[in-house]
């Protein structure tokens, strides 16, 4: 067995572990959240007839088998999960999978986008800030990092609605459907990637432009572009991708804020709107998911991250 299958069975082994107590640290928050859960799901059957009656509420309880063991329950529950099965909504009636999956595209295509504008600035304002140390472009790369970082994206997402839908009129403040309503939204985030992937982008050229193995190489005649291009920013390309896909994971469960904030559809305003109704069985798929892919994206970029180490892979 090669060191690669080995170490990609450990990893395996280890995110199936990881996902089975996410699975029931979601499980937990359900079955102990407060209130009675049969009678919850007995009001929203029956809404537009006052108040279940205690024989319906008992029927509930041991049709959806509450009144069992919580390991019994789990072990359900469970088994339901495996061919994503994730229930009823207790509000709308509907399988908790067909809302989910109808907004999870909002909320992937929010993601992607920001990812994109932020991206395509944050990796040439870091390339030239590196390049041209001490320069202006420098300094706004520092600058820009900085004030970013600590910017919230609900009151950066206030500041573009009052300015480009509420006094210039150029852009809608809220909704989907279209690209003008994506813009705004898509800046906002965008913003934050920006500034965060400018300041650890930048990092990684400044640390891999100290590494020992250039000073031989300036010895030997290489000049400065060719150092930079071909060295610098190689040695640097493995914790950038490693970083990518961490920043996307934050970014799914960042959309959650802006989402409200542009009263956007998506799995954010999915689960705000499920925590104010109650509906637990679309609270916990939309939890699951979340833990799910940072958990997922995490183990794959661990894999790439000892794929990319030479040191690693001969150990």
């Amino acid at each position: 067995m090669t060191n690669f299958m080995r170490v990609a069975m450990i990893k395996f082994a280890s995110l199936l572990v990881v996902l089975f107590c996410v699975s029931f640290l979601t499980f937990l928050l359900y079955y102990y959240a407060p209130g009675d859960k049969a009678l919850a799901i007995a009001n929203a059957r029956y809404i537009g007839e006052g108040s279940a009656s205690v024989e319906l509420v008992e029927q509930i309880r041991q049709e959806t088998g509450i009144d069992r063991p919580l390991l019994v329950q789990f072990y359900l529950w469970l088994q339901a999960i495996v061919q994503l099965d994730f229930g009823i909504s207790l509000v709308s009636q509907e399988p908790v999978s067909e809302i989910f999956v109808s907004q999870l595209g909002e909320t992937l295509e929010l993601a992607f986008s920001a990812l994109l504008v932020g991206m395509s600035l944050a990796i040439p304002l870091a390339l030239i800030s590196v390049w041209k140390p001490k320069s202006f472009v420098d300094r706004f790369a520092v600058a820009l990092s900085s004030v970013g970082a600590a910017i919230p994206s609900y009151w950066l997402g206030l500041i573009f609605i009052l300015i480009f839908a509420a006094q210039l009129q150029l852009l809608p403040a809220y909704g989907t459907g279209s690209l003008e309503h994506l813009i705004l939204p898509a800046a906002t985030l965008g913003l934050w990637v920006l500034a965060s992937q400018t300041r650890l982008i930048r990092s990684f050229l400044l640390e891999a432009s100290t590494a020992p193995f250039l000073k031989g190489l300036r010895i030997r005649g290489v000049g400065s572009k060719e150092l930079f291009c071909r060295h610098i920013v190689r040695h640097a390309f493995v914790p950038f991708i490693t970083m990518l896909g961490l920043e996307l994971a934050f970014l799914l469960e960042g959309a959650v804020i802006v989402e409200v904030v542009f009263a956007r559809g998506g799995i954010g305003s999915l689960l705000v709107h499920s925590v104010m109704s109650r509906d637990f069985p679309i609270i916990q798929c939309v939890v699951l998911f979340s833990a799910v892919t940072y958990v997922t994206i995490n183990s794959a970029v661990e894999i790439f991250q000892w794929v990319m180490n030479p040191v690693s892979r001969q150990g």
